[in-house]
């Protein structure tokens, strides 16, 4: 297999002005995931290393989905690992807006070959704090997310082993039975079970008008009404966000794969036969993020069912 190839090294004094270091221990780590999933034009890439920090798990959006995002803290003897690169300034003010929990400090960080210059650091604004702070476990998705990045990358093998040793999160036994159970009382209620929406019914239902038409997404093949207390991403309301979760798990820009409902190539929408384990797990969790804070499932989206067949 051939090897991702790097981009230009352009650190030249006009590329300072024109363009910012930020340095990646997280999401942000990988060049595939910056270029790709991230829409980034990097000029320069570096692996290496920043004194003074250690990296944890901090509690994520969503516990049933993405309970943990990454994190550091302040640790006088510790060193990050992690990658620097260089992008146009517009795209480092668009990614600073992205990391809205994090401050951006200018740090120093030295390659591997030794070289040293600053960078833009994502520390988050809320400080952890001995016996205050929670750490929380990663989802499988975002911890490979990290490994592969890693290892993308070439950084250490004791970091590699790190990251291999952290534990992803695993759905309780308990949450599952009780996804399970409300599942089962929807196709049970007999004001339910029969009920089919259309695309369009769904897209009515987008939060614009919450007093006529209750906000809602899809997931799967299931419509479900968001709690009025509950927060969504603006993109998911009024839409079926199958292909946003494949998207997402599988480490691809998740608004340039996404097609609405009145778009060329909305249909067919994804089939779970044609999803590998660990997709159709990541969708299950997605449903169960939401059932879980208060959503309840409304009807079936009936072009997601004609779909699988």
């Amino acid at each position: 297999m051939m090897a991702t190839p790097k981009p230009p090294q352009l650190t030249s004094s006009a590329a300072i002005d024109t363009h910012k270091w930020r340095f990646g221990y997280g999401s942000n780590l990988g060049l595939k995931t910056l270029r790709e999933k991230k829409q980034l034009s990097v000029k320069s890439y570096h692996v290496g290393t920043i004194k003074g920090y250690e990296l944890y798990f901090m509690k994520g959006l969503n516990e049933y989905v993405e309970p943990a995002w990454a994190a550091i803290r302040p640790s006088p003897h510790a060193e990050l690992h992690g990658s620097a690169f260089l992008i146009p300034n517009a795209e480092a003010d668009g990614l600073d807006k992205q990391e809205g929990g994090y401050n951006v400090v200018d740090v120093a960080f030295t390659t591997y070959d030794g070289e040293v210059f600053n960078v833009g650091l994502y520390v988050p604004k809320k400080p952890f704090v001995e016996g205050v702070s929670s750490e929380a476990t990663p989802s499988y998705r975002y911890l490979k997310l990290l490994k592969d990045g890693a290892r993308e990358g070439g950084l250490a093998q004791h970091w590699l082993n790190m990251l291999d040793s952290v534990e992803h999160y695993t759905t309780p036994t308990h949450v599952r039975q009780k996804t399970l159970q409300l599942i089962e009382e929807f196709h049970s209620d007999e004001t339910r079970k029969d009920e089919l929406w259309s695309a369009e019914k769904l897209a009515r239902h987008d939060g614009s008008d919450p007093e006529n038409f209750p906000t809602c997404t899809s997931i799967k093949q299931y419509v479900v009404q968001i709690d009025k207390k509950a927060w969504i991403f603006q993109s998911w309301k009024g839409h079926n966000i199958t292909r946003r979760n494949l998207s997402q798990f599988n480490g691809k820009s998740v608004d340039a794969n996404d097609i609405r409902h009145d778009e060329p190539g909305y249909r067919p929408l994804p089939k779970l036969c044609d999803c590998s384990e660990g997709e159709r797990e990541y969708l299950m969790q997605s449903l169960e993020g939401q059932l879980h804070r208060g959503a309840v499932i409304v009807a079936q989206l009936e072009p997601f069912l004609a779909d699988q067949r």
